[in-house]
C-alpha cells in the first residue's frame, strides 16, 4: 500500500526539482522520497553520534600513546 504526501513549492523550486529528477533519471516522486528519507536518516545518525560523544566525554577512559606504550611494555 502506498500513501500520498503533498508539499507546496514555488514555481522555481518545482522546475529545479524536475530538472534534478531528470538529471538523476528518476521521477519527481522517487527523487523526493529518496532525498527526504536520506536527510532524515542522516539527522538520526547525527543525533546518535552527538549522544555517543556526550556519553564518551562524561566517562572518558582514553589514554595517550605514551601511556599505552608503558602498559604494553
Amino acid at each position: 500500500m502506498s500513501s500520498t504526501i503533498t508539499i507546496r513549492v514555488s514555481d522555481e523550486e518545482k522546475e529545479f526539482i524536475k530538472k534534478m529528477a531528470t538529471f538523476y533519471g528518476l521521477s519527481v516522486s522517487e527523487l523526493s522520497r529518496k532525498q527526504l528519507l536520506e536527510a532524515l536518516e542522516d539527522q538520526i545518525d547525527l543525533n546518535v553520534y552527538k549522544e555517543a560523544l556526550q556519553a564518551h566525554k562524561a566517562k572518558d577512559e582514553s589514554i595517550s600513546l605514551q601511556e599505552m606504550k608503558r602498559v604494553l611494555e
